[in-house]
């Protein structure tokens, strides 16, 4: 099957969720130009359960009678969130908070009165108190929080609850009972480790609470504990990557399915049924790349890779070891062929490990190269399909994407690593990989170029400005280009977190002066295609244009968009295509012509 250039925009269908029992689905689908549910099973259609126009979906969950969904919305004129059932006979959405209060989801409670608990949190008030309503709306109870600090977060179930305490830098936990409000203090979670620590769940018979946690460790483990002690005591772990999803056993009972950041190896089984379902995964799936993202006593649900096609949902018995019709992501894709996407590990100058992907062009290498750099920059690159990765590799281009250091998912140390070295060995990170034996013996050295979005335009900017690597030229959009404004804008607005990792306005100006690219206009040798929204408020648009007007008066070769009605990301399909146009167009004229492309 030959390869077509075909662009997967937003997913066709994203974030399915099993039914609490048989092989029913939920998942989310555009439909009228917004997120909505639909409801189906592995043989018959997906059908349209909503019409959410009004506001924005976050998430759902399952009721536990599996009749309805909680959905989590935002109303269209406000940042704070609701939450609504979902009533799948009648199709009626029934608001269970106000909109004029934010609110989140902490759990249900089971038995002959079904209810949903909910963090509430009024106008002017700092913190969320937990609230029991019944699905028709009428609150059932309230509880206040413990006297510690207002509750950022709860996670409850009919008898029991633990409390999120406090903002960073530190946070505590604190449990009690319902039915006799008692709060104990379960952890003092430190600031190195109050960002990722959460808890997961309470096991079924209520002794014991499961959470992730990298205290007195470098990375992000599954740990138990339970009461009076609360000591912890480590169920999954591993060296370099963190543990980023778990799921429990079908009733509850414990974990028995856990996900971490290792490109190769991603997911663990911790009991022999867990394992069982992996052995049907791999039989249904003949080998094929897979996770599995839900279960429940009948069915699991995989996210797959599939090489025609690319990733899809499927459902598998678990008695017969039967699949369902696979559920595709991107459905453009139906009948495409899907590059190969490989993991690779290289060292930093320093000896620090690094990990990455290259995607592959079809032909023999060595090929023409785009170094796609992730935003952030405190993401990372999944070893799933990447739509720019793989709409780049149908183009010709081998893509090759690195987690540097301060890249989420890696522990401590390599997040902390990354503390104040924008340009520097977040930077040299970058040319590491490329210049590793694996990257190296693909790439064309005389055909490179450097692309990305926020932090990732900003990197391909200054290495635009660098002798360490030949690049061709660079796309960046939406990217940061002074860093001491940047981090004055950050401090302005409260995010002391992001000024901490950036360097600070005034006690780290000059180094913050020294990385930015509009400072470095007569450094600049290579040709840049520069896109910005107009109204985007994490990086005002002047970032950009200032860079533009500067390079334009110095001669250099630049070329600059700008998107009246887009914020920081582009949403609206149009520019969304606009923009994917000018960059291969750019690319193609820029870079050696790809030989095999087809373009």
């Amino acid at each position: 099957m030959s390869t077509s250039l075909v662009a997967p925009g937003r997913p066709d269908w994203a974030r399915p969720k099993l039914a609490p029992a048989g092989d029913r689905l939920a998942a989310v689908r555009w439909h009228d130009g917004a997120a909505n549910l639909w409801i189906g099973a592995s043989h018959a259609t997906m059908r349209l359960a909503t019409d959410l126009r009004p506001w924005r979906l976050e998430d759902f969950h399952w009721g536990a009678s599996g009749r309805g969904l909680v959905l989590v919305l935002e109303p269209a004129a406000s940042e704070a969130r609701m939450l609504a059932w979902l009533d799948l006979r009648s199709g009626a959405v029934t608001p269970l908070t106000s909109e004029l209060a934010d609110a989140q989801y902490a759990g249900q409670a089971g038995g002959d009165k079904p209810a949903i608990l909910l963090g509430v949190r009024d106008q002017l008030e700092d913190g969320f108190k937990l609230r029991a309503v019944t699905p028709a709306g009428a609150v059932i109870a309230e509880w206040q929080g413990p006297a510690a600090g207002p509750v950022t977060r709860w996670l409850a179930t009919g008898s029991q609850a633990l409390a999120v305490c406090g903002a960073t830098p530190a946070v505590s936990w604190w449990h009690s009972g319902l039915a006799h409000p008692r709060w104990a203090l379960v952890a003092d979670i430190p600031a190195a480790d109050a960002e990722c620590a959460c808890p997961v769940a309470f096991s079924s018979d209520g002794r014991t609470l499961f959470a992730l946690s990298s205290e007195g460790r470098d990375t992000l483990a599954l740990v138990q504990m339970s009461q009076p002690s609360w000591v912890p005591a480590i169920v999954s772990s591993r060296a370099h990557f963190d543990v980023t999803a778990v799921l429990m056993a079908p009733d509850g009972s414990r974990p028995d399915l856990v996900t971490t950041t290792d490109p190769v190896d991603p997911q663990s089984a911790l009991t022999d049924a867990a394992a069982a379902d992996l052995a049907r995964l791999r039989q249904a799936t003949g080998g094929v790349s897979a996770v599995i993202t839900d279960r429940n006593e009948s069915h699991l649900l995989a996210e797959i890779a599939d090489p025609v096609g690319g990733p899809a949902y499927l459902t598998v018995s678990r008695t017969t070891s039967s699949a369902g019709k696979p559920l595709l992501k991107y459905t453009s894709l139906k009948k495409v062929r899907i590059q190969r996407r490989d993991p690779f590990t290289c060292r930093a100058r320093d000896g620090l490990p690094l990990t990455g992907f290259l995607t592959r062009p079809d032909g023999v290498p060595p090929w023409p190269t785009v170094l796609l750099v992730h935003d952030g920059p405190w993401t990372r690159d999944k070893a799933r399909m990447d739509p720019c990765a793989q709409l780049l590799a149908s183009a010709g281009f081998c893509c090759v994407q690195v987690n540097f250091r301060g890249s989420r998912g890696f522990g401590k140390e390599f997040r902390d690593a990354g503390d104040g070295q924008w340009s520097r060995a977040m930077q040299n990170d970058l040319v590491d990989a490329l210049e590793s034996a694996q990257v190296a013996d693909v790439v064309d050295p005389t055909c490179l170029a450097a692309m990305g979005h926020g932090y990732g335009g900003y990197a391909a900017l200054m290495l635009a400005t660098q002798r360490d690597l030949p690049l061709s030229c660079v796309i960046s959009a939406s990217a940061p280009t002074d860093l001491a404004l940047h981090a004055e804008e950050a401090a302005a607005l409260g995010e002391y977190r992001y000024t901490r990792r950036i360097g600070d306005p005034v006690l780290d100006r000059d180094q913050l002066v020294a990385a930015s690219p509009v400072n470095k206009i007569t450094e600049f040798e290579v040709p840049a295609l520069l896109f910005h929204g107009r109204r985007d408020a994490r990086v005002p648009v002047a970032h950009t244009t200032r860079l533009a007007e500067s390079l334009r008066l110095a001669g250099r070769p630049v070329e600059l968009v700008v998107y009246e009605d887009e914020g920081h990301t582009y949403a609206r399909p149009q520019n969304i295509a606009d923009f994917r146009a000018r960059s291969f167009e750019f690319l193609l004229s820029r870079l050696c012509c790809p030989a095999n492309s087809g373009v």
